[in-house]
């Protein structure tokens, strides 16, 4: 019991990072991070011998969210972001090297379609690969790196002033 308890704390920070960004809400975050180790519990023997548990863990995270935003049709009240550490890398392209303040990235995090917010957090923030997020969301790598391109330019030029019509961007998400 110590050892894969050991294991399922050194993920928490991160699981936590990922469900209050996804869903915007602390309170609904700590759910979703409660619930996902709960079932990783449950599942423990099952699940023991899996090749990356990090991955794991994230995926079902995300499959958590995703059904509660299924059940409740709503998402959650916008927050803050909690670290400055991702900032960078999550808008950062080959030659940038500006800096973005916190509530512009948040704001504009807020504006992106949830496919593209969650490819771009796993990504940017949550440092998993192209293959590993496409395993998380479910879908292929081309969607993957289509979502990231297009999340991350659409964060960039948030952060540059320029309006977003997010119609065409609730399109594009798909």
């Amino acid at each position: 019991m110590a050892h894969h308890q050991m294991e399922l704390e050194r993920e928490i920070d991160g699981l936590r990072r990922y469900a209050r960004l996804l869903s915007k809400n602390w309170n609904d975050a700590d759910d979703l991070v409660q619930e996902c180790l709960l079932r990783a519990l449950e599942k423990w023997p099952r699940i023991a011998g899996v090749e990356d548990l990090r991955r794991y863990l994230f995926s079902m995270l995300h499959n958590l969210f995703i059904d509660g935003v299924r059940k409740t049709g709503r998402r959650g009240k916008v927050v803050p972001i909690e670290t400055a550490m991702m900032a960078p890398a999550l808008v950062q392209g080959e030659n940038q090297d500006h800096r973005l303040e916190l509530q512009d990235l948040s704001d504009g995090l807020d504006s992106l379609p949830d496919a593209q917010r969650e490819v771009v957090l796993l990504v940017g923030m949550a440092g998993f690969t192209y293959e590993e997020a496409a395993k998380i969301t479910n879908c292929p790598v081309g969607t993957v790196m289509s979502r990231l391109s297009r999340g991350r330019k659409a964060l960039r030029d948030y952060v540059a002033g320029d309006t977003v019509d997010p119609a065409p961007m609730q399109q594009l998400a798909r």
